[in-house]
């Protein structure tokens, strides 16, 4: 889409139906100036807007996204399916919005943690700590979105594997630190009886 000829077609269409920009805006719950950038071609509204924008301005949202009114309008059926997949592509942005939040409050806290445990207790240099506190967040990471995604098999499969991984590398990289063999041990059975508790949940 040309940023330019979106611009002016919202522009055109807000006027149309004699609406100021602040008008429409809180239609959206976005500021004015939001709208105004839009209208100027500095930018495209989030694609969450998309559906509210054309239910707003009164058009299809193939017209919205064509930037073009259309001498026939299509058939409810198709301009339903449209609004359906722009609501779902929306849902799914969103969803992986929140899922690399998540990761970030995850691995960040678990990295630095696990880095300034092994410098601190002599197990290892800092540079060993960063790559096994790197390691050991992507188990973490792995372990509880494998937790989340109950229902989704394929995102589970996915997760169960950077869990298996990231814990066998991170033991293996914890046993030639020369960390006590029973503390690996428990440490495993510990988190096998969470995984076997979380799976057939």
């Amino acid at each position: 889409m040309d940023p330019e000829k979106f611009g002016a077609f919202v522009a055109l269409c807000r006027k149309e139906k004699n609406m100021t920009q602040l008008e429409l805006a809180q239609k959206l719950k976005v500021t004015d100036k939001a709208v105004s950038r839009w209208e100027r071609g500095k930018g495209f509204p989030d694609i969450s807007l998309l559906v509210p924008l054309s239910e707003a301005l009164d058009i299809t949202v193939l017209e919205l996204m064509n930037s073009k009114k259309r001498e026939e309008r299509m058939e409810d059926f198709s301009e339903e399916n449209i609004k359906d997949m722009v609501t779902s592509v929306a849902e799914i942005e969103k969803k992986n919005r929140r899922e690399d939040h998540l990761i970030t409050w995850i691995a960040v806290p678990m990295a630095l943690i696990t880095t300034f445990l092994t410098k601190f207790t002599g197990h290892g240099s800092l540079l060993a700590g960063l790559i096994l506190g790197g390691i050991a967040a992507l188990a973490v990471v792995g372990i509880v979105f494998f937790i989340l995604n109950k229902k989704d098999n394929t995102s589970r499969k996915a997760y169960g594997i950077l869990m298996l991984l990231g814990t066998g590398v991170t033991l293996v990289f914890l046993y030639l630190m020369g960390v006590s063999h029973l503390l690996l041990l428990g440490g495993l059975f510990l988190l096998l009886c969470i995984t076997t508790a979380v799976a057939f949940s």
